[in-house]
């Protein structure tokens, strides 16, 4: 097809070959053999002058477009194998929103401008049952003693639990609650259902220090925990980050006790190749800041 339309270009099998870098007579015979493949007389050959037939000027245009398409294909795998083009499907938790992860995400996509990145906020059971089936590359969420089978984790965030309270509460001339002190006190809570083994173990934390946890919530998310305790309905343990969302009526103090650290991870499965996603998990790993020794991590 590449030396049909040379020779349709050129209108010369000379000039055509030399353009080619090959002999006329290789190219007549290739031209020959694809006039009698196609059943179609392309060239007129009068006199030493080449001219389309009418057949030839209808598949010069097809052809132009089937070689720009094969090259544009090729293009494309090209850019998917090196990592420069492409589409990641990128599961993450709301509380990723709150960390450096953003302005990671920015980051790759100023480098790599020709590979889209497609953002599903999910939790972290839903985000690993998508990755389990391959809904999508990689996630970014929260950890605690998950089956993790089949799948690499690397921990990008590290932050403790504070206290938000309601402004005015006895806890607010404290700097830092002791856990203990929770003692009695309405809590808002994260429902069991949505991470039984970290809710069981914040639970017995509570209660080694004598704490009998008084539930008086339960919400899903960390904001609607902090516009509960707004609205005075109690006190909730919420990731450190949370205090970047200042709200009238409420006040943060750290604690005091052994609780688990909130925890964020990139997730991916352990066979997945996809040079774009080893991309971006290079810039996530370069920004984050637990990789920066000696550091505070504020997350």
């Amino acid at each position: 097809m590449k030396y049909f339309v040379a020779v349709a270009e050129e209108l010369h099998f000379g000039r055509a070959a030399e353009r080619l870098n090959i002999c006329q007579p290789p190219l007549s015979q290739q031209i020959k053999n694809l006039e009698e493949e196609l059943g179609a007389q392309l060239f007129h050959r009068k006199n030493k002058k080449v001219s389309l037939t009418d057949a030839g000027a209808a598949f010069l245009e097809d052809a132009r477009a089937i070689l720009d398409r094969a090259r544009c294909a090729a293009e494309r795998a090209h850019g998917i194998a090196s990592g420069v083009l492409g589409r990641i499907s990128l599961g993450l938790v709301l509380p990723a929103m709150d960390t450096f992860v953003p302005d990671a995400i920015r980051e790759f996509r100023l480098q790599n401008p020709l590979i889209e990145i497609q953002l599903l906020e999910m939790g972290s059971n839903a985000q690993l049952t998508a990755l389990k089936a391959g809904d999508i590359h990689m996630g970014v969420m929260r950890l605690f003693q998950h089956d993790l089978k089949g799948l690499l984790t690397e921990k990008i965030v590290e932050e403790p639990y504070i206290l938000a309270i309601p402004s005015g509460h006895r806890f607010e001339s404290l700097h830092v609650v002791p856990l203990a002190l929770l003692d009695g006190e309405p809590l808002i809570f994260f429902p069991r259902r949505l991470h039984a083994k970290l809710h069981d173990r914040m639970i017995e934390c509570l209660e080694a220090v004598g704490c009998n946890p008084v539930i008086s919530q339960e919400t899903t998310t960390k904001f609607a925990s902090v516009a509960l305790v707004a609205a005075g309905f109690g006190v909730a343990l919420v990731p450190q980050s949370t205090r970047k969302h200042m709200r009238s009526g409420v006040v943060y103090r750290n604690v005091a006790g052994d609780l688990p650290v909130v925890e964020l991870s990139l997730v991916w499965q352990e066979q997945a190749a996809l040079p774009g996603l080893d991309n971006l998990i290079a810039t996530i790993r370069d920004m984050s800041p637990s990789k920066k020794e000696g550091q505070e991590i504020p997350s």
